[in-house]
């Protein structure tokens, strides 16, 4: 389940990428919360980051992206899931100063247990989008995946070409 905290800096975003900016994110946003035993290939239960990622936590292992492959990849350090990410620990607007490894390598081989409380960057490669995350739940044992829950920052749907004309609609009114 994903719940969105704050909207206020979606406007300034939606500029920035129309301009072909950076796509940098910061904050904490949104919160991503998966429950133990709860069913990972439903969409209620995936952060739907953009087209290219979407993260959930099966039953057993780590967190992956479901949108390009059915299950965590690996184990200890040499696992490479989420596919298409790369993570570093930070904060996004340093992005360019941060080392980025996978997941795995980061939480030097249990990644979850390891990397609760730690402000971390997510590099979405295909998406060249860096933003700011936080592991805050960590559930173990028993199966059924344990409880993943993080926060993470807003990322925008990307502007349409209708709604950058309504954008520059409104600025021009209110210039009269």
């Amino acid at each position: 389940m994903i719940t969105k905290v704050s909207l206020s800096a979606a406007a300034v975003l939606l500029v920035a990428q129309a301009a072909n900016a950076q796509q940098v994110f910061s904050g904490y946003d949104v919160i991503y919360d998966k429950f133990q035993f709860a069913d990972w290939t439903l969409e209620a239960n995936q952060d739907r980051i953009t087209d290219n990622v979407w993260i959930t936590r099966a039953n057993l292992k780590g967190i992956f992206n479901i949108a390009q492959s059915a299950a965590y990849i690996g184990s200890g350090i040499t696992g490479n899931s989420p596919l298409d990410t790369e993570w570093a620990f930070g904060n996004a607007v340093d992005y360019g100063s941060l080392t980025f490894t996978t997941w795995a390598v980061a939480g030097d081989g249990a990644p979850g247990a390891n990397l609760v409380g730690q402000d971390m960057v997510v590099h979405l490669i295909t998406d060249d989008m860096y933003f700011d995350i936080r592991l805050t739940n960590w559930g173990v044992g028993g199966g059924g995946g344990g409880r993943v829950r993080y926060e993470r920052a807003d990322i925008p749907a990307p502007a349409t070409p209708a709604l950058l004309g309504l954008g520059a609609l409104i600025c021009t009114r209110r210039r009269r």
